[in-house]
């Protein structure tokens, strides 16, 4: 019994391709320069710089109000509450029990370092 499915043929061997006689190289370097040329006109740029220093301020600055937290055996906990509701803040003890509900401004008061 004879299979109808005929085997896979690799791709041709183009090493032993020749180019036309007619070819031009310089034809084709032209062209790839100017591809080049045309890519790098309209590619993206991309820039990797550091954040702005008060960005990297802040950050700094929330790191401590963290540690100061833990050392107390505290943490912070914004909880959403449902679509268009305001979002819940809430200090816990080590166990998770809510120690106290914070409002928007003591949030911001204990951000910019007072003590709540």
């Amino acid at each position: 019994m004879s299979s109808p499915i005929m085997p896979i043929q690799g791709p041709a061997d183009l090493s032993t391709v020749t180019p036309a006689a007619d070819s031009d190289v310089a034809d084709f370097s032209t062209f790839v320069s100017e591809l080049a040329c045309s890519e790098a006109l309209h590619a993206p740029v991309a820039t990797r710089g550091a954040p702005p220093q008060d960005v990297l301020d802040q950050i700094a600055a929330a790191g401590r109000i963290h540690e100061r937290l833990c050392e107390s055996g505290q943490q912070l906990h914004f909880i959403a509450a449902v679509p268009g509701a305001p979002t819940r803040i809430e200090i816990h003890d080590s166990e998770g029990n809510v120690v106290r509900t914070l409002s928007t401004t003591e949030a911001f008061e204990l951000a910019a370092g007072a003590r709540v």
